[in-house]
């Protein structure tokens, strides 16, 4: 009769239950514990990595540190308009010596005006034949001469319904803050970025190399 009787079967799966409730429990912080070892071992990877990167950083650091100081040294050296100088660096443009000037023959197409600021739209030859699309930005009232600006694009662009407006206006917003404060600002197109289109990377992207040998410079 006992072996028959229900709370025997109750009993045993009570205690069945109560027993996996309390394996639950024992098992739980071993679980916690495993995880816990793993973020500190983590951590201690990390902590290496990262103590093995300031090394390397401050390897790099006393590099450059002693870079500036051997600029900074030469600098004092440095004579504002000395012709060498000047030699030296269009030399290394790619621009020594200077082409002749010619007339830049610029034109203005159009203004606008908004809050305070005058946009005039213009293009000018910088060389015969190659032209230079550009935006002038200027206070609407001028009372006193104005500190200027030339200010050259990044590889931004605005093209619409396949017209290009060229880089100027990705970056319209930097001249027109300009002319708000004060400052005049002619902000030009890149060359092959421009109104006008053309191939930019045509020296490594296209192996155009004899780029180089009809005067292309980088500057």
């Amino acid at each position: 009769m006992l072996a028959n009787a229900r709370p025997i079967r109750f009993l045993g799966s009570f205690v069945t239950g109560g027993v996996s409730r309390r394996l639950a429990r024992l098992r739980r912080p071993r679980a916690n514990s495993s995880i816990v070892l793993l973020a500190v071992f983590c951590l201690v990877g990390y902590s290496a990595a990262a103590s093995a990167q300031d090394a390397d950083n401050s390897i790099w650091m006393d590099y450059l540190e002693g870079r500036v100081s051997s600029i900074e040294a030469r600098s004092r050296d440095f004579e504002p308009g000395d012709p060498e100088s000047r030699r030296q660096l269009l030399e290394m443009l790619g621009l020594d010596p200077l082409p002749p000037r010619t007339p830049l023959l610029a034109r203005t197409t159009g203004t606008v005006e908004r809050d305070g600021v005058v946009v005039e739209k213009l293009h000018f030859q910088s060389l015969p034949g190659l032209y230079v699309t550009a935006n002038l930005y200027r206070p609407a009232v001028i009372e006193a001469p104005c500190p200027a600006v030339l200010y050259l694009c990044g590889h931004g662009g605005v093209k619409e319904n396949g017209v290009s407006y060229g880089n100027k206006v990705h970056y319209q917003h930097h001249g027109f803050w300009m002319a708000s404060h004060g400052f005049i600002c002619l902000t030009i197109d890149s060359l092959q970025l421009g109104e006008i289109e053309a191939i930019h990377h045509g020296t490594y992207r296209y192996d155009r190399w004899w780029w180089l040998g009809r005067g292309y410079t980088p500057a």
